[in-house]
């Protein structure tokens, strides 16, 4: 077991150690955040055929060179049908948006540009060129391209995409199942009332939410005392899941018995604490074959250990190809504490200055158990270890918070 080790080094053990899930056929429309797990193909062109990008007229450009020009309709095509006969020199088509675009025109004349004529005529009063307003026959995809990689998250326009291609079931890797434990005696629920030396529980609450947030499902939270006992039995329900997330009892307090419990239970150690603010004593493990990660009780340390361990280790569990977030460098427009041999992890807020520069400030004091420091940051920025009270002007990465 190591202890007391770098945020890299902490990361790299979690990711070297979890694995994808295996995988499962579902409806793309039960599709929604899950990960592809098969390489997605098309087998038509999209649009499957030319047509029209515009409501009005299919013609042969070359017969509006002179303006105004007045031809005859030979047939109307709207979107669902398909031409009967081609358009000759002299003649043109009434054509609806997305309706096959005819044998013989070259353009789409919209119906703004023209006057309804007499005697089934229409009036051009504007030509347009070669090609306008038509869309060709596997513009947006080409019969047998490859438009998804396994590793894909699937969004709305993935799921519109999906069906357009014709994939009513697709692969995806499975969900984890994450059970997340809140421990502490002095935990209630949001609706009691605050009795002597209570608190309520938001860390359960919290930690559920981001679970979710990453695609992964969470049992119902769970919430043991601080007895032997009460954590055992909770442990033994959890089990089911494939994640066991604690939120406290992983420190060195008279009462934080987490570790005890899972050393008992024969839970392999990989590492316990790192250099970081907040949560330092994090701790990372195995048991039964389940992965187990020891939060730290105070709330923003909770949270904060989440994205940045807890998140990208669910990532690669669904095969996703992205596990961790991009970080873009941002100059602090405002001086903030910090002290040297610690990584920190700010709370800020990212903006970008008159001269298009992304800036960022910390959203106040940074103390973990301030939960309102959270609340208020839209991105977390990321302060080295030999980095200390950075003045205005340091350069700093900055992480968006996507929630």
């Amino acid at each position: 077991m190591k202890e007391f080790i770098s945020i890299v080094e902490a990361r790299s053990i979690v990711l070297g150690m979890v694995s994808s899930l295996p995988t499962e056929r579902i409806a793309w429309s039960n599709g929604l955040r899950r990960t592809l797990a098969q390489l997605i193909r098309s087998r038509d062109d999209i649009p499957p055929f030319a047509n029209s990008a515009m409501d009005g007229y299919a013609v042969r450009a070359s017969d509006l060179q002179v303006l105004p020009a007045t031809l005859p309709v030979v047939e109307d095509i709207p979107a669902g049908t398909f031409p009967q006969q081609a358009v000759e020199p002299g003649t043109c088509a009434r054509i609806m948006t997305g309706a096959p675009f005819p044998e013989g025109a070259d353009a789409v004349a919209p119906v703004e540009w023209t006057q309804q004529g007499k005697d089934g005529t229409v009036q051009f009063n504007r030509a347009p060129a070669p090609g306008e307003h038509v869309r060709a026959a596997g513009q947006d995809v080409r019969d047998g391209e490859v438009v998804f990689e396994p590793g894909q998250v699937i969004t709305p326009p993935v799921i519109g995409m999906l069906a357009m291609l014709g994939y009513p079931e697709v692969e995806v890797y499975q969900r984890p199942c994450v059970a997340v434990i809140s421990t502490g005696d002095e935990l209630v629920d949001a609706s009691e009332a605050l009795g002597p030396g209570k608190i309520r529980d938001s860390n359960g609450p919290a930690l559920v939410a981001q679970v979710a947030s990453a695609g992964a499902e969470a049992l119902p939270p769970f919430r043991a005392r601080d007895t032997l006992s009460s954590i055992r039995h909770i442990i033994e329900q959890a089990l089911d899941a494939d994640v066991l997330l604690f939120s406290g009892g992983v420190s060195v307090g008279a009462y934080d018995l987490v570790k005890q419990v899972l050393d008992e239970m024969g839970m392999e150690l990989f590492f316990w604490k790192v250099r970081q603010r907040p949560g330092k004593p994090l701790a990372f493990g195995r048991l039964q074959g389940r992965f187990v990660f020891g939060l730290p009780g105070n709330p923003v340390s909770s949270a904060i250990c989440f994205e940045q361990y807890v998140r990208p280790a669910l990532a690669k569990m669904q095969g996703r190809r992205e596990l961790l977030r991009p970080r873009y460098t941002a100059r602090l427009d405002a001086p903030t504490s910090k002290k040297a041999g610690l990584y920190y992890f700010a709370r800020g807020c990212a903006f970008y200055d008159a001269d298009g520069r992304l800036c960022v400030h910390d959203t106040g004091p940074q103390a973990s158990n301030l939960y309102t420091s959270m609340v208020r940051a839209n991105c977390i920025f990321h302060m080295p270890e030999a980095l200390e009270d950075p003045p205005v002007g340091t350069l700093v990465e900055v992480e968006w918070l996507d929630w």
